[in-house]
């Protein structure tokens, strides 16, 4: 009996412990309720629904709370990406230019370069697997894609709509279209079956897509092999479709092909070959080297054909000091070419001169010009495009894309990322709701993640670009909250005796937003702030005006925090600076991350696995420390979420919330940590995490931090190097609108951004089309192309007539206004004023009333002061907001 009742004493013992599970510290021992246990992802995410994607670019899986009423999220805009991957695609008729990125085809417009189209692969296919290749244009506005899938697209680009499917049976990493005949290609192929020492990877082929368009069944495919080669780096084809030309290394393969017996010829240069291009109507082939050397041969002509002893006649052009990236001709007299110097040049073939459009920013890579030869797209290394009109060389239009999206590309191919790592982030503009993150070296780049644009680029750090001297990096950048001042920390990094890359020298800047220009401008410039470096930048939300703080942590154990003060006067002649108020450190311990309460009364600082908590006012010692368990790894992060009681702190390898009113931890997350982003305003967090170290999939959540659940799941097998959540203009209303007792939406008013480590910037909001419909402000209007219009210029569009307000009392406003302003003019002195007899006519106009418009306002004086029943459920009238603009105008008018 006692046995079975030790037993049952243990027995409830374990069960009030589970139900009230402990965390035990070093100082005291914390309860929390049993609802909030630790939770796992995997569990969380298992038990909720899946709603798929309405847009299939980026395969990821959306999970939402079973009991939650709202409409389902989708994925609104895929952004980003690398440009610059190979040369862009003319329509047709010059109209528009296509790219790819990565698995999608972006359709632009040639005129001011706005998105016009977005059709993508089908996400069943894989995103890695379904990376697009090659593009090629075809009549009526129609485009084929070729994809790492084996697989041949055609899709209408108008509509965004795929008409057919070709299985072509490999990976074609090289495709020329044949000029000669509508729906034939020349494809370098890599070789599925080789023998073991096969010197021979690669067979170029003439592939032919035939068969009715039906958009789901792949159609019959003949394929003709025409020659192998041990290596393919590029693929050229003449206008007549006789001749294909492939090169890689120092060799060059020339292949004729005008009829059924394929004659292929192998010349070696002496230089590593860079590009090739064949002239449209001569029998040259245009080779360029990394020399910088472009030699033509003359080796395209029937006596070539037949005879393979023949000797190649040749000619040297020569300017470029550096390899030659890209050839191509314009017409029959015109040759293009670009390389490292970033230099257009222009070669008049006739006349054995030259021209040339300097100063493009970078290295080109591709030059396509127009079907029409009325324009030239250049595509630059920096992940930018230019449209450049070929009759005066202006720019027609210009498209740059992520900068970001090219550094990944970049360090794909060298494999380094210590040069120029990203240590920005997300950073979202208090005012304009853009993104700001790492860009050109020394330099800051605002892109617009909603329209895929950019918008700005701002010089932190000037260095001299040539010459081998260690570039500047902007490690952090911080805004206030109402964006008028930016706090960044730029660095110089150079090579150590050990080979390793070091911070030497670290500056924190402060700058001021320049309302008349919209810039930022340096105000005081403070140089090794920190020893050995910063770790982190925080301002204090503005509350007062002139009364603003900065924090900032190193490596030198302390944190310091930076007041504005005013030096000279006030009014506009005010000037500032900023000042150390107090340095403070803790246990000689580095400090890694800081962060201030929503009102600013308190400041959080993360000393190793502690947060503690001080009074900026004072900061004499910390009026409270908080402390998970005893082995805390070391906190990379700490933030208030919002105006709530909670503060969240996180590491690799965990995420705490704690309850700042019971002074314990409210919930944990236990899984590796990529990336964190709490919202400044709303109680939100975004979290994106991996379920397994080392795994490529990851998992982006949105959390309340009184709840471990997740109010959002998304699943990323690319991976996730940044996430943020970005306010809209308007509320979204994704509510549904059945739902009678509908729960606060968390992307009502927000936007979840999500970058990959490839550039792309996935933005998930209000549910949306599957199809990217073309822009309505591009979608009516007719891009023609003519010399005339080259010359002269586009018509300016007709300003549309202003719509007629049917509020009366709008309309008495704007009337009252107008008087307001015409009666200046009589007020002025009298030797300004025009004649009496010009005015009389158009004032007492302004002051008579029409007769419908005194009825209706006598109507509205007469009803003004019955009560009546308003539904507040009715959505509110657009122009609202108007109606107490104005309102306020009048009372100002009455007062005066």
């Amino acid at each position: 009996m006692a046995g079975k009742a030790d037993t049952a004493r243990k027995t409830k013992k374990a069960g009030k412990e589970a139900k009230e599970p402990k965390v035990k510290t070093k100082e005291k021992t914390i309860k929390r309720p049993a609802h909030l246990q630790i939770t796992k992802l995997a569990s969380v995410a298992g038990s909720l629904p899946t709603a798929g994607l309405t847009t299939p670019i980026v395969e990821a899986t959306i999970s939402t709370q079973p009991t939650e009423t709202h409409l389902p999220i989708s994925l609104k805009v895929v952004s980003g990406g690398q440009l610059t991957t190979g040369p862009i695609v003319f329509s047709s008729d010059s109209s528009q230019f296509y790219l790819a990125k990565d698995n999608s085809v972006s359709a632009y417009n040639v005129q001011n370069g706005e998105m016009l189209q977005n059709f993508s692969v089908h996400r069943d296919s894989g995103l890695q697997r379904a990376a697009i290749k090659k593009i090629v244009a075809a009549e009526d506005h129609r485009v084929y894609t070729f994809s790492a899938d084996h697989k041949a697209r055609l899709w209408d680009a108008r509509t965004g709509d795929l008409v057919c499917v070709w299985d072509i049976g490999a990976c074609a990493d090289f495709v020329e279209a044949d000029p000669s005949k509508s729906g034939r290609f020349f494809c370098a192929m890599r070789r599925k079956r080789q023998r073991a020492g096969a010197q021979k990877k690669y067979v170029v082929c003439r592939v032919e897509l035939k068969g009715e368009p039906n958009g789901v069944e792949p159609v019959h495919v003949e394929r003709q092999e025409l020659f192998r080669a041990s290596n393919v780096a590029g693929l050229s084809v003449r206008a007549d479709g006789q001749w294909v030309a492939a090169f890689a290394k120092f060799r060059v393969h020339v292949a004729f092909v005008g009829d059924a017996n394929v004659k292929c010829h192998v010349w070696g240069m002496e230089e590593r070959v860079s590009a090739i291009a064949f002239h449209p109507r001569e029998p040259v082939l245009a080779v360029g080297d990394w020399r910088g050397r472009i030699v033509f041969w003359f080796c395209v002509d029937e006596h070539a054909a037949s005879s393979e002893d023949r000797p190649i006649v040749r000619s040297t052009h020569h300017w470029h000091a550096h390899r030659v990236n890209a050839i191509a001709f314009s017409g029959d007299s015109l040759m293009l070419s670009g390389g490292e110097e970033g230099v257009l040049v222009l070669w008049q073939l006739d006349t054995e001169t030259r021209d040339y459009l300097p100063r493009l920013g970078s290295d080109i890579v591709g030059i396509s010009p127009s079907p029409d030869h009325m324009r030239y797209a250049i595509t630059l290394r920096d992940n930018t495009i230019r449209i450049v009109s070929a009759v005066d060389r202006s720019l027609v239009s210009l498209l740059q894309g992520l900068k970001f999206a090219e550094r990944a590309g970049r360090a794909r191919g060298a494999r380094e990322l210590d040069s120029d790592p990203f240590t920005t982030g997300l950073v979202v503009h208090p005012a304009t709701h853009a993104l700001v993150l790492n860009g050109e070296p020394g330099r800051l780049q605002v892109f617009n993640h909603a329209n895929d644009r950019h918008l700005a680029s701002i010089e932190v750090a000037a260095y001299n670009r040539v010459g081998s001297g260690s570039q500047p990096h902007v490690d952090l950048v911080q805004f206030s909250s109402d964006g008028a001042w930016m706090a960044t920390i730029d660095s110089r990094r150079t090579d150590a005796t050990n080979g390793l890359m070091s911070v030497t020298t670290s500056y924190l800047k402060f700058w001021r937003l320049d309302p008349t220009s919209q810039t930022y401008t340096l105000v005081t410039r403070i140089d090794a702030p920190h020893a050995g470096g910063v770790h982190s930048i925080s301002f204090q939300p503005c509350h007062r005006r002139n009364a603003l703080l900065c924090v900032s942590t190193g490596r030198d154990r302390l944190f310091r925090v930076w007041e504005l003060q005013s030096v000279l006067g006030a009014g506009p002649n005010e000037r500032f600076v900023w000042a150390c108020r107090a340095t403070c450190g803790y246990r000689n311990v580095q400090p890694t991350a800081a962060a201030f309460s929503s009102d600013g009364s308190t400041l959080a600082v993360a000393f190793g696995g502690a947060v503690t908590l001080w009074d900026p006012a004072v900061c004499a010692r910390p009026v409270g420390v908080l402390v998970a368990s005893a082995d805390t790894p070391q906190l990379k992060g700490v933030a208030f979420v919002g105006a709530s009681s909670f503060v969240a702190a996180w590491s690799d390898e965990r995420l705490d919330v704690w309850n700042m009113l019971t002074g314990s931890v409210w919930w944990t997350l236990a899984m590796p940590i990529q990336s964190v982003y709490v919202h400044p305003r709303s109680s939100l967090l975004a979290v994106a995490a991996y379920q397994v170290p080392g795994s490529s999939t990851a998992s982006v959540m949105v959390l309340s931090p009184s709840s471990p659940t997740p109010l959002l799941a998304i699943q990323h097998p690319s991976g996730v190097e940044a996430v943020a959540l970005v306010p809209t203009a308007t509320k979204l209303g994704r509510s549904h609108p059945n739902s009678e007792h509908a729960k606060p939406d968390p992307l009502d008013s927000n936007t979840l951004v999500v970058l990959t480590p490839s550039g792309l910037i996935s933005v998930y909001g209000a549910h949306v089309d599957s199809k990217n419909k073309v822009v309505p402000s591009v979608q009516g209007r007719r891009m023609e192309s003519s010399a005339f219009k080259d010359i002269f210029g586009m018509q300016k569009p007709v300003a549309a007539e202003a719509p007629i307000l049917a509020n009366a009392q709008v309309r008495a406003t704007m009337r009252l206004v107008r008087s307001a302003v015409q009666s200046s003019y009589v007020n002025a002195p009298f030797h300004v004023l025009p004649p009496v007899k010009s005015l009389y006519t158009q004032f007492v106009t302004a002051q008579l009333l029409p007769v419908a418009d005194v009825s209706a306002e006598s109507e509205d004086a007469a009803t003004s002061d019955v009560e009546m029943d308003v539904d507040e459920s009715q959505p509110e009238p657009v122009w609202a907001e108007s109606i107490d603009f104005f309102a306020s105008m009048r009372r100002g008018f009455k007062a005066n």
